[in-house]
């Protein structure tokens, strides 16, 4: 398997930033094209994270899959504002870059992440259903409108765009992707999480949401991944493939 790792000279933030791609094999799945997870890391972790610190790379080895994580340093995959455009990077520079560099499947891209990422899952994926179909987040931050003004953030437009439960109230079952999300029983986020359930469930969107044994730590993140990719490759119509050699 490769696992690449690529410079983006994102014109959002007008630097460089680096993504990790994990890239499908060809001789194992077919020479493509191939569908895109884009899987998203939580605070002080890098776009590298979720090789070095989980298996998967294991889990979707044997799927026609190009997974691309990108950096997103601290800034809740947002536009914080005018130099901190980290959501015009994902969802333009990135997004861009991506299907022009590899044999990338026509349509949606997946999307999923834990804890900021988790946050970054659920908002862009909602925010942007034109090009998400599937969305998976662990253990995320999920602030309401109150918990969003401890963020010190002076512009209440940029406020009110980071509000998931803003963000979900303008959607309809009809424009809803296949949504999921989990939480550690032992996290502290947990209210966060349940919070948003019963946001949802009040406006009668679809979605799963499950509460698991755990904490808010990697050995939780690893296990309920593979709930994620299965979810995914669902939605995406992809199966494992095993090519003998």
């Amino acid at each position: 398997m490769t696992i690449a790792t690529i410079q983006l000279q994102s014109r959002a933030l007008g630097h460089s930033i680096d993504y990790t791609a994990i890239l499908p094999e060809p001789d194992r799945v077919g020479s493509g094209p191939y569908s895109v997870l884009l899987q998203l890391h939580g605070m002080y972790d890098n776009h590298s994270s979720w090789v070095q610190k989980s298996r998967l790379s294991e889990y979707v080895r044997d799927l026609p899959l190009l997974v691309v994580m990108p950096t997103g340093n601290n800034n809740m995959w947002a536009n914080l504002h005018a130099k901190l455009r980290y959501e015009d990077m994902v969802i333009q520079d990135l997004y861009e870059q991506v299907n022009s560099l590899f044999n990338t499947r026509k349509g949606k891209w997946v999307i999923g992440g834990l804890s900021m990422g988790g946050f970054g899952a659920l908002r862009l994926g909602l925010k942007y259903p034109d090009k998400f179909s599937s969305v998976f987040a662990h253990s995320s931050v999920i602030p309401n409108a109150d918990g969003l003004k401890k963020w010190g953030l002076p512009d209440k437009t940029i406020l009110d765009d980071l509000d998931l439960f803003q963000i979900s109230s303008k959607l309809t079952a009809e424009n809803f992707p296949v949504v999921s999300f989990d939480c550690g029983t032992f996290d502290s986020l947990i209210k966060d999480n349940r919070e948003f359930h019963a946001h949802l469930q009040k406006l009668g969107l679809p979605h799963q949401y499950v509460e698991h044994p755990g904490k808010h730590d990697w050995k939780y993140w690893d296990k309920y991944v593979q709930e994620a990719i299965v979810q995914h490759s669902q939605v995406l119509g992809i199966k494992p493939v095993n090519i003998p050699e």
